[in-house]
């Protein structure tokens, strides 16, 4: 199973269906995306918005994704932090990435960013993966990411050893799992906790770790994990 595969790509849907807010300041996009989403299956989209508009304004109450249109040189992180104090995942789409973007939206917290040409199949997937605790990102963009994304081979960074076990037991559980390729909901599942716990439990670790986002921590701890694993013991 690929690590990244299962964070960055669209294997796992999630079973139930997804409400979805659509937000962006043209209003034919928004408009023609809205109608072309909730035809999808296991979408269900529950309005759409200017994006340039007070989030009070916003309809949130129950959305799991807010798909968050944005301009080349917009700012949108903290918009995407707001967001994700209201428990909405956000899935960012646009043009003109570059590395310094794409770094600034995941350490906001979103949850995906794409190319704004993506097929409406491949964004409707791209809405299940992330509703299902997944993060995205589109392959035109992999190279850009990868260029700061630590290789899982190299050795763990000095003082690695010591912020891991900063973690409770709870902690390093939910991390393990989300190695293993396991979406939020399913971690959930696996220690019988609700998703909003195993979330709270991602934000301590992203915290504690010093990570801008769950791909960071997930490397950070295989990283170690393995170096741990060859010297013959495990994380505790």
């Amino acid at each position: 199973m690929s690590l990244e595969r299962d964070l960055f790509g669209m294997d796992k849907a999630v079973e139930t269906t997804a409400r979805v807010l659509v937000a962006d300041h043209d209003p034919i996009s928004r408009h023609v995306l809205a109608r072309v989403l909730g035809a999808s299956a296991q979408l269900e989209v529950t309005g759409s918005v200017n994006n340039h508009q007070p989030l009070r304004q916003w309809p949130l109450d129950r959305v799991d994704v807010v798909v968050l249109a944005v301009a080349p040189h917009e700012d949108a992180t903290g918009l995407v932090r707001q967001l994700q104090l209201r428990k909405a995942g956000v899935l960012l789409v646009g043009t003109g990435w570059t590395q310094r973007r794409l770094d600034a939206a995941f350490e906001a917290g979103a949850m995906g960013c794409l190319v704004k040409n993506i097929k409406v199949a491949g964004l409707a997937a791209a809405i299940r993966a992330v509703a299902s605790g997944h993060t995205v990102l589109s392959p035109e963009l992999h190279t850009l990411y990868a260029r700061r994304t630590p290789p899982a081979p190299s050795p763990p960074p000095a003082g690695t050893q010591h912020l891991l076990h900063t973690l409770t037991s709870r902690e390093q559980e939910v991390l393990r799992n989300l190695a293993e390729g396991m979406s939020t909901a399913e971690t959930a599942v696996r220690l019988r906790v609700s998703p909003a716990t195993v979330k709270s439990h991602v934000s301590h670790v992203l915290t504690k770790l010093g990570a801008r986002n769950r791909l960071e921590a997930v490397l950070l701890f295989q990283q170690f994990w393995g170096a741990e694993n060859s010297a013959g013991c495990a994380v505790p």
